[in-house]
């Protein structure tokens, strides 16, 4: 019984370590690589919104320590109606960076580095932002009784700083996610999505496929935190309230944030992906939304 088991651990131990893949891309100066993202959203108290968007990721150059990757939005399209709130602000947000290259730099095996243009990129952004915070108070006319221009536009412009918009290239899913990661089935890893809520992904290898787990990982308190501070910036006026009743709203579940996302990566031989499919649904404040996307090799 004890050789029995033993041999059993022996062949789980050895199934755990076949397992696991390198992804490292096969990245050449001049590669094209185009992605077709379409995309629904079950957002509270809106229709379904699907959305197109065509991403375009060139390797414009190659050193012997690694390589540059352009990535570009280059059209967006979408069904989101006038009277849509919550689609036609999606649809904003996606063409304020249509036809903005990033120019994101890689070690030899295809990890993402640092974003190499970044003043550019940040210059090109800025002068959107008061298309965009115009587009929202259009949208929601009362924004403007709760929050000043120069403090949503200064708040649009902090969530696209090098930091958090070089993390949202690096930790977000999409085609470049799994570049220069050796991955086993059951390793785990802390990130940080675009909303600044702690995750922890999981990681499951079959073949040339990898599917991803992403659950919420934050105590009580830093969601408190959090959210205290989301409010200080977007409803000042609000914030002493908050803070005084926070606990009784967070236990009473009325501040309940929640996050669930689950990826699968088809990677080809050249470990680029061929096909990502990805579903997330947030619950925040008592109310649930789904996305559904499926990114495909054009």
């Amino acid at each position: 019984m004890k050789k029995l088991l033993l041999v059993s651990l022996a062949l789980m131990t050895l199934t755990v370590a076949k397992a696991q893949l390198k992804v490292f891309p096969t990245l050449k100066k001049g590669m094209e690589k185009v992605y077709v993202t379409n995309t629904t959203m079950a957002l509270p108290g809106q229709p379904e919104v699907a959305m197109d968007v065509e991403t375009k990721y060139t390797v414009s150059d190659a050193t012997a320590n690694g390589y540059v990757i352009d990535m570009v939005s280059t059209s967006v399209s979408s069904n989101a109606t006038t009277d849509n709130i919550a689609g036609q602000i999606l649809v904003a947000a996606q063409e304020m960076v249509k036809d903005v290259t990033i120019r994101v730099a890689t070690d030899k095996n295809g990890k993402l580095l640092n974003i190499q243009n970044y003043d550019e990129v940040s210059k090109a952004f800025d002068g959107r932002s008061k298309q965009m915070t115009e587009k929202l108070y259009q949208l929601i006319p009362q924004m403007k009784d709760v929050i000043s221009e120069d403090a949503l536009k200064g708040q649009l412009m902090e969530n696209l700083n090098m930091e958090a918009l070089f993390r949202s290239i690096k930790e977000a899913t999409s085609p470049l996610a799994l570049f220069g990661k050796t991955i086993m089935t059951g390793a785990q890893e802390q990130h940080t999505n675009e909303q600044g809520l702690k995750l922890n992904r999981m990681y499951f290898v079959n073949g040339r496929a990898v599917t991803t787990s992403s659950t919420l990982n934050m105590s009580k308190d830093e969601i408190k935190q959090l959210i205290i501070a989301q409010v200080e910036k977007l409803a000042p006026a609000q914030a002493d309230m908050i803070k005084k009743n926070i606990d009784q709203l967070i236990d009473s579940g009325m501040m309940k944030i929640d996050v669930k996302e689950t990826a699968t990566y088809d990677l080809q031989d050249d470990n680029w992906p061929k096909k990502l499919a990805v579903e997330v649904v947030n619950e925040v404040v008592g109310q649930k939304s789904v996305s559904k996307s499926t990114i495909t090799l054009k």
